[in-house]
């Protein structure tokens, strides 16, 4: 047997720090396509123990790595290699940036990896890995398969599960934009369905797709097929999903969606001023009126996270206030309001770069906390204005007007937000005790 440790590296435990903790799956797919002859083993830092690569017994570890712990993961391999294991990484900060973590890994995967796995680990059993393995990303996802539900950790507080991938938008913040020749594909309805067929009691499912509804008309009706067949299952639990906007124009898919099992939907507002929009290449949402949006999906029982940035260039001092004022008036149900931050190989991360304001401590470059340089903020004056921000919804007044949209019509919906509105004032508290004086 060959022994193959799968790692997520994290120097923060995330366990109180988000609202929604739902498991990745990047690792757990790469498992599924690894052949018999390895014995695999997960570790998860995010959640669970820290990865001691001093004393793992393997001879093969692979990394997932986000922006945040990618020195962790740096750290790890260097580690590793002094002790002559074979690692590979990938995920968006790697295929980025390959060269930067080819000083560490033996290997680096750019692009998607069930692919690239499978000629990696051939190589590995020759002695001749690649410095570098390339995944399309507009492959068709037939042979995708199921993910290793038994090597995600227990501490996440949802399952998340795939039904498709890819996006063909140039958000220029967005991590996707790293990826060239990103095509949208769904997932086999079987494989999404034998997926949701083995988890057992989830009460509340993330799905994960970045756009659920996707991008065509096409799309469109293979979404209805599928939330016909989940409709005849008649799954007890409920769930969530990231759309765009485009939704609210889809009265039949939104009717589906609910009788599915669907009670909330995150929303990409990102921005209220149509020049904050354009700066971030988010053309498809400008001249949209958000009341509307809202209150069509309201009107199909789906609850609405809109999600927003803090700091673009065109936000003044006043945008906390214009901010609040305007998600009141949509009637949004839970706001989410992060920093504009810079992904290393985004166009965001490249015009930023030019002007000497990127921040390349990769481990505070987090959406939750600032990290750029604003053009009209102080890092403190940002964070006080995102309080601002939060503090106006998260309050039993607030809380209690949502509740009472909400109690009447989908009494399901009112313990989730009730849970999300606790970890996001626990999160938040233990964030207000970071000092940010010397990023500002």
């Amino acid at each position: 047997m060959i022994d193959l440790a799968m790692v997520y590296p994290s120097r923060v435990k995330e366990t109180t720090g988000e609202e929604l903790l739902y498991s990745p799956l990047a690792l757990a797919y790469l498992a599924r396509h690894t052949p018999p002859q390895y014995r695999v083993s997960a570790f998860d830092e995010y959640v669970g123990a820290d990865f001691d690569p001093d004393h793992v017994h393997a001879d093969v570890v692979a990394v997932s790595a986000i922006t945040p712990g990618i020195t962790r993961a740096y750290a790890i391999a260097d580690r590793l290699r002094r002790r002559g294991i074979k690692t590979i990484v990938g995920g968006a900060h790697v295929s980025a940036l390959p060269e930067e973590a080819l000083q560490h890994f033996d290997s680096v995967c750019v692009g998607e990896g069930e692919g690239p796995w499978t000629q990696f680990l051939q190589d590995f059993e020759r002695g001749s890995i690649q410095p570098i393995y390339r995944g399309r990303m507009d492959v068709p996802l037939d042979g995708l398969r199921t993910p290793r539900r038994d090597l995600i950790h227990p501490n996440y507080q949802y399952p998340s599960v795939m039904t498709s991938r890819g996006c063909p938008h140039g958000c220029s913040f967005c991590y996707l934009t790293v990826f060239p020749n990103r095509k949208y594909r769904t997932i086999p309805h079987d494989t999404v369905l034998w997926d949701l067929d083995s988890l057992r009691n989830p009460g509340i499912v993330i799905v994960t797709d970045e756009n659920f509804i996707g991008y065509s008309e096409a799309d469109v009706e293979n979404r209805k097929v599928l939330l016909e067949r989940m409709i005849r299952r008649r799954y007890k639990f409920y769930w969530g999903c990231q759309a765009s906007t485009k939704l609210a124009r889809e009265p039949e898919l939104m009717d589906l969606m609910y009788r599915a099992g669907c009670r909330a939907v995150f929303l990409g507002f990102e921005a209220i001023d149509e020049e904050g929009l354009a700066q971030i290449n988010k053309g498809h949402n400008i001249g949209l009126d958000y009341r509307q949006v809202v209150a069509r999906l309201h009107e199909h029982k789906l609850a609405v996270i809109a999600s927003t940035i803090y700091g673009l260039d065109s936000h003044g001092h006043d945008y906390a206030d214009k901010l609040i004022a305007a998600l009141r008036r949509c009637k949004a149900d839970f706001p989410r309001v992060f920093f504009a931050t810079a992904w290393p190989g985004t166009p965001f991360f490249n015009a930023l770069e030019k002007e000497g304001r990127v921040n390349r401590n990769w481990d505070e470059v987090r959406k939750d906390l600032p990290s750029i340089q604003f053009k009209n903020f102080t890092h403190v004056e940002a964070v006080a204005g995102r309080k601002k921000v939060l503090d106006a919804f998260f309050n039993v007044a607030n809380m209690s007007r949502t509740i009472a949209r909400w109690a009447p019509r989908e009494r399901s919906l009112v313990a989730t937000y009730v849970k999300m509105v606790v970890r996001n004032r626990i999160a938040e508290a233990m964030k207000s005790r970071r000092s940010y004086t010397s990023m500002a």
